[in-house]
């Protein structure tokens, strides 16, 4: 049966995957126009439709009651707004705050503590992120307060109560060694949970923002690569080739349907949780200070000592500026991946 106009719908995937059935939800910018967000993903289309359904019930209590909405129907309601007029780079900071943020994603918003606020910034200090990076964070979170007081989904601003820490120089920037990778690359051979995606980080460069917010949609396919990147003109849709150390990894994380290619547990991983994980494979390496962001000077070490040239250097890594072409060809694909491939 039909559904009505404005409810949703349930679609299946192409391809080979573990959850092909994609539940698609409408959501409307401050312009008027509706845009379609994927919701979840199931391997059963009853399954799909039973989400739906639920979706549609928990949407109009919402309507009826400010007090139901969510972080994260906060945040799509305020982005959908604010990103209309925001400029590229203060749209890739808000979207790596968000990042962080969305532990609290499904929790109400009349529910969030100043505690679970507070947590978010201690974590961040914790991680080594840079003043900047959590001063965003900050200013994430009191957009969105602002936004919701206006529209009483809350009562109180507790974002206000939040307490900075005094941050210093972020923690030295580093890159694995042959033998660190090497551990790397045994333990992900062994399942090591999360070890592939160190290797899968090493092989490609991005941001750990970047990586963590790649959607399947993001692989070529047909290519066998990478389409990804957000922080400057160079760096958004980016091509990086598929090193084939990682080509299983990232196809079993493909097969697996999530959201995004790194899920945790079918949702999109938070940057504080994702690094928890990488924390643990760094000290089992005997890299307890590492970040993820290591892994990205790991990548430009590699292609140098390959020989890569630098201009293939420069466009896997979203260095490039005059050089790098709007709309990539196969020739320049394949120029990409003859370098990449330098890297043994």
């Amino acid at each position: 049966m039909k559904r009505a106009n404005g409810t949703g719908s349930v679609v299946k995937l192409p391809g080979n995957r573990r959850a092909p059935w994609a539940v698609k939800v409408p959501v409307r910018d401050r312009r008027g126009r509706v845009r379609q967000r994927y919701l979840s993903y199931h391997a059963k289309s009853a399954d799909a439709q039973a989400a739906l359904e639920e979706y549609n019930r928990a949407h109009t209590v919402m309507e009826n009651d400010p007090g139901s909405y969510t972080l994260q129907q906060v945040y799509d309601l305020w982005s959908a707004r604010k990103y209309e007029k925001a400029g590229s780079s203060s749209i890739y900071a808000y979207r790596a705050s968000w990042l962080r943020l969305s532990c609290l994603a499904d929790k109400k918003m009349r529910r969030i503590t100043v505690d679970d606020l507070q947590r978010i910034i201690d974590s961040d200090e914790k991680d080594g992120l840079s003043k900047s990076s959590i001063y965003n964070d900050k200013l994430l979170m009191k957009s969105l307060y602002k936004f919701a007081l206006e529209r009483d989904i809350v009562a109180k601003d507790y974002s206000s109560f939040v307490e900075m820490p005094s941050v210093g120089p972020k923690y030295e920037k580093g890159i694995l060694t042959d033998l660190q990778l090497a551990k790397v690359e045994k333990m992900a051979a062994d399942g090591v949970p999360f070890a592939d995606t160190v290797l899968m980080l090493c092989y490609t460069g991005f941001r750990i923002s970047e990586f963590l917010s790649l959607t399947p949609f993001q692989y070529d396919e047909k290519n066998n690569c990478l389409r990804g990147g957000m922080k400057t003109t160079a760096g958004k849709d980016r091509i990086v080739p598929v090193h084939p150390k990682i080509a299983p990894y990232l196809a079993k994380r493909l097969s697996e349907g999530g959201p995004t290619i790194i899920a945790n547990h079918g949702k999109p991983f938070s940057h504080n949780t994702y690094c928890r994980y990488f924390k643990k494979i760094m000290e089992e390496i005997g890299v307890p200070a590492a970040t993820p962001h290591w892994c990205r000077h790991t990548f430009a070490s590699l292609l140098h000592r390959a020989g890569a040239d630098e201009l293939a250097i420069k466009r896997m890594m979203g260095h490039a500026d005059k050089d790098v072409t709007e709309h990539y060809t196969h020739t320049d694909i394949d120029f990409l991946r003859k370098e990449l491939l330098k890297i043994a």
